[in-house]
C-alpha cells in the first residue's frame, strides 16, 4: 500500500507543483475516508454537481479520473457532458460514500510517507491537523485558483464504469426495451459488471453459464468449434425471443457440476435485459441494442481466476482461455463491439 501511495504523492506534486501542506492534507484524507463527510440527501448532493457542472467548461483539466489510492479516484466533473451524467455522478457518490470503509490508522502511514518530500510547513500543519483530530480539509486557496479543482470521490471501478451506465441510461430514455450483452475473457470482470449494473437499474440477467450443451449434445471435437459448448438456439427459443416480442421469461438452466438441467425459472419482462459470459456476442444470436467487451491484462486474470477457481484454475489456463481466444479472433468479437472495457486496475 505504501509504494503505490507514494507514487500517488509524486505525481500528485509533479501535476500540480503549487499544492500546499493542506493540499497533501486533503489527498490523503480523500484516500482514507472517502466522501462520506458529504454524503447527504441525494437532492443536495445533486443540486451541488449542477452548480458546479455550470462552471466548468468541457476542455477543462483533467479530462480522466486521477487514482488516490484505496480503490478510491477523483472523477472530474468536466466528464459529465449532461444533466443525465450529472444524476448518475450523484448516483454513484452516494454509493460510494455508503460503501467506503475508513481507517485512521490509513491515515498516519500515508502522512508518514511526505517526510521524505521535503514539503516547507507540512510538518507544523500535520500537528495542528492531529490536534484537532483529523477533520475534513479544504483545498489551499492558491490551489483552488491555480488548478480550479471540480470533481467528486467516487470509487475506482464506479469511475471505469461510468461510460457504460452513461450510454444505458440515454439508451433508455430513446427506447423501452433494451437488450445489452456482456461478452469478455475468463477473469475480466464480465458478470461483476453486469451485477454491478443490476444493483443500479431494474433489470433481468441471464447467464451464458445456464446455457451450456450438456455433455451427450455436444459435437465431436467440439472443442475446436467456436461456441461449440453453447446451446444457442435453446438461449434464442427460450430467452431472446420472448424478450423482444415484451414478454416474460420462462427456462431451465443447465448445471454443469451435475450435467443436468435443473428446474424452471420465471423472469418477468423487465425494460433492460443484460446477457453476460463468454459466447454472449456469437454471431448467430440476434443483434443486441449495446455490445460490451471486457478485458483484462493476462496477469490479472490469472490472479483472480486463481483466487477465484483454486484448484480448476489449470482447467482454465489449459482449455477454456485458448478456446475463448479462438473465438474472439474467429469472430472478431472484441473489434466488433460498442464500447470495450479494461478492468486490470479497477479493483486496486
Amino acid at each position: 500500500m505504501n509504494n503505490m501511495f507514494n507514487e500517488i504523492l509524486r505525481e500528485q506534486k509533479m501535476l500540480y507543483p503549487r499544492m500546499e501542506p493542506q493540499d497533501y492534507g486533503k489527498l490523503i484524507y480523500q484516500s482514507e475516508f472517502g466522501p462520506r463527510h458529504l454524503a447527504e440527501d441525494m437532492q443536495i448532493i445533486l443540486s451541488e454537481i449542477n452548480r458546479e457542472r455550470a462552471e466548468v467548461s468541457q476542455d477543462s483539466y483533467p479530462q480522466t479520473p486521477e487514482f488516490i489510492g484505496n480503490g478510491l479516484c477523483r472523477f472530474p466533473l468536466s466528464m459529465c457532458r449532461s444533466d443525465r451524467d450529472g444524476y448518475l455522478l450523484a448516483k454513484l457518490f452516494a454509493l460510494t460514500a455508503r460503501r467506503h470503509h475508513v481507517s485512521k490508522p490509513g491515515v498516519l502511514e500515508k502522512l508518514s510517507l511526505l517526510k521524505e518530500f521535503s514539503i516547507p510547513g507540512m510538518d507544523a500543519w500535520a500537528e495542528k491537523w492531529r490536534e484537532e483530530g483529523y477533520p475534513a480539509v479544504h483545498h489551499s486557496r492558491a490551489y483552488r485558483e491555480a488548478y480550479q479543482p471540480h470533481y467528486r470521490l467516487l470509487r475506482r471501478d464506479y469511475a471505469g464504469y461510468f461510460p457504460i451506465l452513461s450510454e444505458i441510461y440515454k439508451m433508455m430514455e430513446r427506447k423501452k426495451n433494451i437488450i445489452i450483452g456482456i461478452d469478455g475473457r475468463c477473469g475480466s470482470g464480465k458478470t461483476t459488471l453486469a451485477e454491478w449494473i443490476q444493483s443500479i437499474l431494474p433489470c433481468n440477467r441471464i447467464h451464458m453459464d445456464d446455457f451450456y450443451l450438456p455433455q451427450s449434445k455436444r459435437q465431436e471435437g467440439w472443442t475446436e468449434i467456436p461456441g461449440g459448448n453453447i446451446d444457442f438456439s435453446r438461449l434464442i427459443s427460450e430467452v431472446l425471443r420472448p424478450i423482444h416480442a415484451g414478454e416474460a421469461v420462462c427456462y431451465r438452466r443447465y448445471c454443469c457440476s451435475k450435467d443436468k438441467m435443473e428446474e424452471e425459472m420465471y423472469m418477468p419482462f423487465r425494460n433492460l435485459t443484460i446477457v453476460e459470459g463468454s459466447y454472449s456476442h456469437h454471431p448467430s444470436l440476434p443483434p443486441y441494442d449495446l455490445k460490451i467487451f471486457i478485458t483484462c491484462s493476462l496477469q490479472e486474470r490469472k490472479r483472480r481466476l486463481m483466487e477465484r477457481e483454486g484448484s480448476y484454475f489449470t482447467m482454465f489456463l489449459d482449455r477454456w482461455m485458448p478456446m475463448e481466444e479462438h473465438y474472439f479472433r474467429s469472430f472478431a468479437i472484441e473489434e466488433n463491439s460498442d464500447l470495450q472495457i479494461d478492468t486490470s486496475g479497477l479493483f486496486l
